[in-house]
């Protein structure tokens, strides 16, 4: 978790920095912060595909450290920037170094935990980016605050220099207690090994094999799975209507408060952010169920942005910032969808998971350019933008729910034909299934 918090910190210092003198110093004119912010997310959407499949095969206790010493790095390397140029190359540099670190952590968490487990666990992981969002702002304002002028140099890098050497002993720490596989964690007793083996395999009716297909394999059977290109969709409308937070200071700057009163006043909206997250997918866990927790969220967000459009009331704005901030409530729960979707093999998963999250990210590049200031205080074209990608998110929630439905009752179906006519539910029938679908005949879909 403090990891993830790091990696979020570094996406916001950014937003964070524009407070400050940033976009003056390095002679910033036009759209030019905007493609600063959309160059990270080229970056950081290349990498991923490739590197969870390196994943796959390596010890994601040695892989996930070094990643996140190179973003350290890249991250602090930022505080000597002198130009625009100098600020795209390495904005695209850190989106390529920090890529591999979420898709990995969510791969990794899939090997571990059950269906009932997996989406208040990822809740809590991305979390650690709503606690970036609050006490990043906080570190921010206070580093922006003690730290101009010393030793010659802005607020806003020391911003870049303190916050990007963070992850490093975070790295060493990392490096030292995080697990690998249920199977090949050396520091497990037998016992302990097998009894993880064991949970995961209960669950999907059969082993999660590693070796059990290769890496292209894995990924013809992740792109000619018709689920995976509504999940990727689904978290793309809610990437899309999320965006808004690479400008949140920018946006509660609007209320008309000074620098450190605007940081101060954007933490509470991603505390509420975390905790709600985390209670429905606690909630989703509970009772097995994605679809209803994945699209109330998105309603309750899209008030919030009614209401930022249509309004300049101090009051009513802030409040539709909370609600606003909702959009992450479903976050847990499309992601846990991903691992009970596209179970087996674990490399369809791994890619499956690097897709769905680099896929999704697409949205950071273009709505980049949503929220000019010349738009502002409102905003009303991208709030309304905003509205109707939340819409497209419970579309296609719902458009999921009812196709695994469908299966489920397949997968039912040809059991019962199975077993009276061959004696066993694992009959031709139920098997011709389970290949197609890549899953045990036996199994059933989250809905």
């Amino acid at each position: 978790m403090i990891s993830a918090e790091r990696t979020h910190t570094n996406c916001d210092q950014i937003a964070t920095a524009r407070l400050g003198n940033f976009e003056k110093d390095i002679g910033l004119v036009g759209t030019q912060y905007n493609t600063i912010i959309s160059v990270f997310f080229v970056g950081y959407i290349l990498t991923q595909v490739p590197t969870n499949m390196i994943l796959n095969k390596m010890r994601p206790s040695i892989f996930l450290p070094i990643v996140m010493c190179c973003w350290a790095v890249v991250s602090a390397s930022t505080g000597a920037v002198q130009n625009y140029k100098g600020a795209v190359v390495l904005r695209f540099l850190l989106g390529f170094v920090e890529a591999p670190f979420f898709p990995g952590a969510l791969y990794l968490f899939s090997s571990w935990y059950t269906k009932k487990e997996l989406a208040v666990r990822i809740s809590v992981l991305y979390a650690a980016g709503q606690m970036a969002g609050a006490f990043g702002g906080l570190l921010g304002s206070a580093i922006m605050g003690g730290m101009d002028g010393k030793l010659g140099l802005a607020d806003w890098r020391w911003l870049f220099i303190i916050e990007g050497t963070i992850p490093i002993p975070v790295a060493i720490v990392t490096y030292l207690t995080l697990p690998d596989y249920p199977a090949t964690t050396k520091w497990l007793t037998d016992e302990e090994r097998k009894l993880a083996i064991l949970r995961i395999t209960e669950e999907a009716v059969e082993e999660d094999n590693r070796d059990e297909a290769s890496a292209l394999q894995g990924l013809k059977m992740t792109f000619t799975d018709p689920a995976l290109y509504m999940i990727w969709l689904m978290q793309l409308g809610l990437n899309t209507a999320a965006a808004f937070t690479n400008f949140f200071p920018t946006i509660v700057a609007t209320l008309g408060y000074n620098q450190r009163n605007t940081l101060l006043l954007s933490a509470p909206p991603y505390v509420f952010a975390a905790i709600l997250g985390i209670t429905n997918s606690w909630h989703s866990d509970k009772h097995r169920e994605r679809w209803l927790h994945i699209v109330w969220p998105q309603v309750f967000c899209s008030v919030g942005f009614i209401i930022s459009a249509t309004t300049l009331n101090v009051a009513a704005r802030y409040t539709a910032t909370f609600m606003m901030m909702s959009v992450y409530g479903s976050f847990g729960c499309i992601l846990s969808w991903v691992s009970t979707t596209l179970p087996r093999p674990a490399t369809k998963r791994a890619v499956s998971y690097a897709v769905v999250n680099a896929g999704s990210n697409l949205a950071s590049i273009y709505a980049s350019y949503f929220y000019p200031k010349s738009h502002g205080p409102q905003y009303w074209q991208a709030n309304i933008i905003n509205v109707a990608f939340s819409g497209m998110c419970i579309l296609l929630a719902t458009s999921l729910h009812f196709y695994l439905r469908w299966r489920n009752r397949k997968l039912r179906v040809a059991g019962d034909k199975d077993l009276r006519n061959e004696g066993t539910r694992l009959g031709s029938r139920s098997t011709r299934l389970g290949e197609k679908w890549q899953c045990h005949p036996a199994y059933q879909y989250t809905l």
